[in-house]
């Protein structure tokens, strides 16, 4: 029996190359592709004329989803090329690796957030460094790179495989001792598929694998025991299997047995033009230039590509490979322009595409009923990012809201709500990008239900009765209402209502007001009733109004600010609510707020200002307070307190009322130094927050009054340094808005 070990770099151009090649010179009668031997059954479907790389295969478990794995194939990846030659010449062609109702059953959850970032963890490959190190490069995939995938020669494929298997040999020698337990359980079942097709009867067989496995393969006999123990007792588990649309920006996973690649458009370009050594893709760079009216002439393409050679003569590189075709692109074409770079990035080198997958394809019903409705709503499912402004007074638009915000509620990452530049309810603005592993979201959703709305309803109504958190609750009613799933609103409603009649949180009642308020504002547009709805918000207001007070006494600095923002939060709401009787209520709560002693000196003065901005206090009234919280009966500290309460947000009314800049500014101007000192974070913070224009007309003012008397300060020309003070001046001037 002839085995060829056919070593390659998981979507190295230069490996298929030489795979296309061998495989044509060596006519095996089998071939064996690395991964799991699940995926043999799914390799009939790459002659499909509709499924178009890029693509994978998504294996997971199929009792717990999120143990997934995806095997993606680009039109030059090798594995890919070895399988459509087995087709083209009717050969048996089997996947030889580890099962995966084995890998999966042992393999810690791979989070999607862990995917999405590209880099996983690499194996250890000294040897490999070093080779590269003594190569004269700065590490090894740079070298490899350019030894083994950009190299174009031809007629020297069985030399090609003999170096790549050397290479290995040597790295694998050097690292012996080292334990590597899933590489050894691997390369058993690997050996165990030879053995197999051995007694099958097949003598010329061809392994495509990673090369870093081509030198456990040869040896078929002495291994034969060990291995049978290695794969012996293994857990196992359910898994199923599906093709899947893949993305360009994807092909940098390290997920199943993909190296992950960073410039799958420049690996596309080397595959379609194996002699072009810079010339076409500079030609490529110009074309794209010229349609974003950048003046790129042939004079521009020709020294750029002078450039790039005279980069790789530099470096001691037989030709320019993209590091040095883009260096050369900047620096000419680009004028230096990182921005024109990114371009070329995004739409060449990454060059942006999604592969598709045959209709006929078996699938889940909630996979079936996603692509239908988005289909009829006239949502393309594409890889680059495309915003949506929805008119909600339409009806394909209110169609197509309620359809995304469904998704919303099962998380799936598809479309994300942002703001529009129009005000009212009745305008929604969606960016929305399609990711490949949101196929496995809709597949964990398939166990609520066989229709999107069916998933949303019943996952909103699981998660409804374990929670205990109002706010929860009240974020969950207001992602329910513009999805539509009336089917939960009664539910959660008397959820709310229960848990709110029996919590002692008063801020968690805070919190959860405004979300239920923010749900009314979809009245108009969506025709819903919020009558029950209403008459929980009724109660949770004064509930808040009733345990307020109370809940404000001897509260620290942080909780006083936490209040404060919730105090707010609730003031907004209920003058969006714009009910008469809720109003009242709430104003006679602030002025409790503003006039009981042992409340914190912060929710006071945001009190007294919140009734004087409603014009429920006189401008004497005002002023009366105000000089009570600056008088000298009152520390400092809880003066500057109040002050930050009062002043929160907005310095208007200092510019416009003299009286309280008189006293505000005479309370500063008696601080003594000490004093002053210590409350000047304070007084930073609140006059930080003022807009711009506001603190400089506020420095004006400053200016324009009489100087007060200096407060003395007992230093030495000694101790001062008036060249560093001078120095400072410019910078507190524009600190202060006077510059």
């Amino acid at each position: 029996m002839r085995i060829h070990l056919l070593g390659i770099r998981h979507h190295g151009v230069g490996s298929a190359r030489q795979v296309q090649q061998r495989l044509a010179e060596v006519q095996p009668d089998l071939i064996l592709v690395e991964g799991p031997p699940e995926l043999t059954e799914l390799l009939h479907w790459m002659a499909h004329k509709e499924l178009t790389p890029p693509v994978a295969i998504l294996a997971y478990d199929a009792d717990d989803p999120q143990k997934a794995v995806f095997y993606p194939f680009a039109e030059f990846s090798p594995e890919w090329i070895a399988v459509r030659y087995a087709q083209e010449q009717s050969i048996p062609v089997r996947m030889t690796d580890m099962p995966l109702v084995h890998s999966l059953a042992t393999k810690a959850v791979e989070k999607l957030d862990k995917l999405e970032n590209a880099e996983q963890p690499q194996r250890r490959v000294f040897p490999l460094e070093e080779l590269a190190r003594l190569a004269g490069y700065d590490n090894y995939h740079d070298w490899w790179e350019e030894r083994f995938e950009q190299d174009t020669s031809q007629g020297e494929s069985e030399a090609y495989f003999q170096a790549v298997e050397l290479t290995m040999q040597a790295s694998r020698e050097a690292e012996e001792g080292i334990e590597r337990t899933n590489d050894e359980v691997r390369e058993a079942f690997m050996r165990q598929s030879l053995r197999e097709a051995q007694k099958e009867g097949f003598e010329n067989i061809a392994v495509i694998c990673g090369a870093w496995h081509v030198p456990a393969l040869g040896d078929l006999k002495t291994t034969k025991k060990e291995d049978a123990q290695k794969i012996k007792g293994l857990a196992k588990t359910k898994v199923r299997l599906t093709w899947i649309p893949w993305t360009n920006s994807r092909m940098s996973w390290w997920s199943g047995y993909g190296a992950g690649i960073h410039s799958p458009g420049w690996y596309e370009h080397r595959w379609k033009n194996p002699d072009d050594f810079g010339e076409w893709w500079l030609t490529k760079v110009a074309h794209l230039l010229r349609k974003q009216k950048v003046d790129v002439s042939t004079a521009h393409v020709i020294e750029a590509y002078r450039l790039a050679e005279s980069l790789a003569i530099l470096r001691n590189l037989p030709r320019a490979g993209l590091r040095e075709l883009n260096e050369a692109t900047q620096s000419v074409m680009c004028m230096g322009e990182g921005i024109l770079m990114r371009l070329v990035q995004d739409e060449l080198i990454m060059a942006h595409r999604m592969g598709s997958v045959p209709q006929e394809l078996p699938k889940l019903p909630i996979q079936t009923d996603f692509e239908t409705k988005a289909k009829k709503l006239r949502l393309e499912i594409r890889e680059d990012r495309k915003y949506l402004e929805l008119d909600l007074r339409k009806e394909l638009d209110l169609s197509r809201s309620i359809f995304l915000h469904r998704l919303r509620v099962l998380d799936i990452t598809w479309a994300d709500l942002v703001r529009t530049s129009s005000k009212g309810t009745f305008k929604e603005g969606w960016q929305l990008s399609w990711r490949p592993e949101s196929i496995l979201e809709l597949i964990e959703k398939a166990i609520w239900g066989n229709r999107i709305e069916d998933a949303a309803t019943q996952l909103l109504l699981d998660q409804s009765k374990k929670s205990t958190s109002i706010t929860e609750l009240a974020a969950k009613l207001e992602a329910a209402i513009p999805a539509e799933l009336f089917g939960v609103l009664d539910g959660l409603i008397t959820r709310i209502s229960d848990l709110a009649t029996v919590s002692a949180d008063m801020q968690e009642l805070m919190t959860a007001l405004t979300p239920l308020v923010t749900v009314s504002r979809y009245g108009n547009v969506r025709k819903t009733d919020f009558s029950a709805l209403m008459q929980v918000v009724e109660s949770l207001l004064t509930r808040i109004c009733i345990g307020l007070p109370t809940a404000c006494y001897g509260l620290d600095d942080d909780n006083a600010r936490k209040m404060f923002t919730l105090i707010r939060q609730v003031d907004e709401s209920v003058m969006l609510l714009e009910i008469e009787p809720l109003l009242l209520e709430w104003q006679n709560t602030l002025k409790v707020l503003a006039d009981k002693e042992q409340i914190p000196p912060l929710l006071k003065g945001g009190s007294s200002r919140l009734l004087f901005d409603r014009r429920l206090l006189s401008e004497e009234t005002m002023a009366q307070l105000f000089e009570q919280a600056l008088s000298k009966g009152y520390e400092p500290a809880y003066s500057a307190a109040w002050l930050e309460g009062f002043l929160k947000g907005s310095g208007l009314i200092l510019l416009y009322d003299p009286i309280l800049w008189k006293l505000l500014y005479t309370w500063v101007a008696d601080l003594d130094n000490e004093v002053f000192i210590e409350q000047l974070p304070v007084l930073r913070r609140t006059f930080a927050e003022f807009e711009v224009a506001e603190r400089r007309k506020l420095g004006e003012k400053a200016k324009s009054l009489p100087a007060l008397p200096t407060r003395t300060v007992s230093l030495t020309t000694d101790d001062f340094d008036f060249e560093r003070a001078e120095a400072s001046l410019p910078t507190m001037a524009a600190l202060l808005g006077l510059m």
